[in-house]
């Protein structure tokens, strides 16, 4: 069985826990585009994406060096999506196992 974070799958858990907020914008998760910024389009706020990333860090089971965070890509729906998804694959990060990642620039 492949479980490797795919984009579509942290996609589909992200706005699966936005669907109030998004449909008070009339916008449905699948219509939302990947350069959608959930913060600056008042779909979530500070505390949300606080909220939302350690959601998403329970669900795919990963930890996030916050030092190191880069907050642009951390609001913008595709970026968050396959920035997960990358470093969970770039580092064997299946699915329930932990690892630890770092969002922003890995340089």
């Amino acid at each position: 069985m492949n479980n490797n974070i795919l984009p579509k799958d942290v996609r589909s858990f992200v706005l699966s826990r936005l669907t109030d907020p998004l449909a008070a914008k009339g916008l449905a998760p699948q219509d939302v585009p990947d350069d959608f910024d959930l913060l600056s389009e008042g779909v979530i706020d500070s505390l949300g994406i606080v909220e939302l990333i350690s959601a998403v860090l329970d669900e795919f089971r990963i930890e996030v060096d916050f030092e190191r965070l880069n907050a642009e890509e951390l609001t913008i729906v595709g970026s968050l999506c396959g920035y997960i998804a990358q470093k969970g694959a770039a580092s064997g990060t299946r699915k329930g196992a932990y690892s630890e990642l770092e969002i922003g620039d890995p340089k």
